[in-house]
């Protein structure tokens, strides 16, 4: 699959997970004004919202990187950009 397309597919993905996010901030935002236990479980629920959004983030800006690279480097270098991450992300 191109660079592209895997940009569009983690892209659309942020959207969908942000289009979700705010269901639930709407469905749970005035139970969470009035009782400290719910407004607790919308701050762990934005927290895990945020951690999926900032990784989807991560994996746009590999394959920013990647392709820039294969641009001026060569796929070569691209192949190498790919096993330096995986072994890092073995250890």
């Amino acid at each position: 699959m191109s660079h592209e397309k895997e940009i569009a597919l983690i892209r659309e993905g942020m959207k969908l997970l942000m289009i979700e996010f705010n269901r639930i901030v709407k469905s749970r935002s005035l139970d969470a004004s009035r009782d400290s236990q719910a407004r607790d479980e919308l701050f762990a629920t934005a927290n895990e919202f945020a951690k999926k959004y900032h990784d989807l983030q991560a994996k746009i800006m590999d394959l920013f990187f990647l392709s820039d690279l294969e641009e001026i480097g060569g796929k070569d270098k691209a192949d190498l950009f790919i096993k330096f991450k995986k072994d890092l992300e073995r250890r």
